[in-house]
């Protein structure tokens, strides 16, 4: 029994799987499922915005702080009490170039003039007096070698007639005597005449030293008056009307309006654009240059005011340790032509009762530098670019994924260098959500049919898929 069921135990499984085999046989191959052709898979319908052009270049913004072009110290040039002090001198008051601001009492200083004067005509004097003594000088040396002519020819005379023994030794040593009595006084004459001229030109230095002291007296006499260099507006005063100054004391402290100054400070980008707006490629990188326009905008509530000016120049040696920004300066050489803009931009034409009639040191303004682009700039909407950096773009009908980097944000939308972006003047950029963007999707603009003119076959069944 034990062998029968070991037999069984082998055998009987062996009959099922053939029987199972015998039967999978019979049954045949079946014939596959009929396949049914699916409809063109639909194209993603989204909203899209064309990418512009940007024509008139750049405009950079930057905030800045109004500051006077100079501030003129006037100090006293001589000593003395303050006579008079004018109304204007005072902080906070206008004064024009020219005007008389103080008075030091000028007596003192007149006296000097008048005491110069006098020296200076003395010395003239004494010129004309030594003049006389050289033209008698003169008189007395031509008689005197006169004389000494006559005594010489009297001499030679008497010498010849000496060796004929004519004439005694005695008087021809009295012809020669005479002849050197008139030869010393010829001499003596022509000394004369030497330290009169060498006199003369010591009187000439005298006189001229006078003169100069005399130009420095009246100099210091029209120091006394002391009066404004450069309109402006006085913002420190330091004396009174009675008040002894002395020389080299400060007195008042004048601001210049005839133009004013912007602080500012630049991100390099943006100092790289100007260099690069700037520079001539015949003549060098131009990274010198600023000179370039610039507006600036005071706002005064709903209104904004605008002056005209020139990012003229770098203030210091380099950027800011801090900040890593450069500081510039704007020059506004009309500080006081203003244009009065309302709530929408538009151009007043007549200044509100309350717009500042110029620019004041210490307003806190905006700074638009217009810059000349050269190369290609194309501008799209701010809510085209994605939080990650990426913009889409439909490109025949395709997703195409750019992450470029942004010349410039201003007014609500992105400027981009066509060259090096990617972006392209008339790109079809995508604003609205796509759930899982993939590069090469089908895209529609929203409103055309959204089904590809191509047509696949998709599997009935997943089995059929395998």
């Amino acid at each position: 029994m034990s062998v029968v069921k070991t037999i069984a135990g082998w055998v009987l499984p062996l009959v099922i799987l053939g029987v199972g085999i015998a039967v999978f046989l019979g049954l045949g191959k079946q014939p596959p499922p009929a396949r049914k052709e699916m409809p063109a898979l639909a194209a993603l319908a989204v909203r899209t915005v064309v990418a512009e052009p940007v024509t008139g270049g750049l405009t950079i913004n930057a905030d800045g702080a109004v500051v006077p072009l100079r501030e003129v110290t006037l100090a006293a040039e001589v000593a003395g009490r303050v006579r008079r002090k004018a109304a204007d001198c005072n902080e906070g008051h206008f004064v024009k170039a020219g005007s008389l601001l103080l008075e030091i009492d000028p007596r003192d200083y007149e006296l000097d003039v008048e005491r110069l004067e006098r020296e200076l005509a003395q010395a003239a004097l004494a010129i004309e007096e030594l003049d006389e003594e050289l033209v008698q000088n003169a008189t007395s040396t031509d008689l005197a070698r006169r004389q000494v002519e006559l005594a010489r020819r009297e001499a030679s005379r008497l010498e010849n007639l000496k060796a004929g023994k004519i004439v005694t030794e005695s008087d021809h040593d009295r012809a020669v005597r005479d002849e050197l009595t008139a030869t010393t006084a010829l001499t003596g004459l022509e000394g004369q005449k030497r330290v009169l001229t060498k006199r003369r030109n010591r009187l000439l230095e005298a006189k001229s030293l006078a003169a100069t002291m005399l130009e420095k007296a009246r100099l210091d006499l029209e120091r006394t008056k002391i009066t404004a260099p450069v309109d402006g507006v006085v913002v420190e005063d330091k004396v009174e009307q009675g008040s002894f100054v002395a020389k080299g004391a400060a007195i008042v402290t004048i601001e210049d309006t005839s133009a004013a100054e912007v602080r500012t400070s630049l991100e390099m980008d943006d100092v790289a654009r100007i260099w690069g707006s700037k520079a001539d490629p015949a003549a060098g990188t131009g990274r010198e240059s600023f000179d370039t326009p610039a507006t600036v905008v005071f706002r005064i509530g709903d209104a904004a005011f605008e002056w005209d000016g020139v990012l003229s120049r770098q203030e210091g040696r380099g950027l800011d340790e801090k900040t890593r920004t450069l500081p510039c300066r704007v020059l506004v050489r009309e500080p006081g032509r203003v244009r009065a803009l309302d709530r929408y931009g538009a151009a007043m034409p007549q200044p509100p009762p309350g717009a500042p009639r110029s620019l004041l040191r210490g307003m806190f303004v905006q700074v638009h530098v217009h810059v000349d682009a050269r190369e290609p700039l194309v501008s799209i909407p701010e809510e085209a670019q994605r939080p990650s950096g990426d913009i889409w773009v439909m490109r025949e009908g395709r997703l195409e994924v750019l992450r470029p980097r942004a010349v410039q944000a201003a007014g609500g939308r992105l400027i981009f260098d066509a060259a090096t972006s990617g972006l392209l003047p008339g790109d079809r950029v995508v604003v609205s959500q796509i759930a899982t963007p993939r590069p090469g999707m089908a895209l529609v603009e929203a409103g055309q049919p959204a089904l590809l003119p191509a047509a696949r076959v998709e599997p009935e069944t997943e089995e059929d898929a395998t």
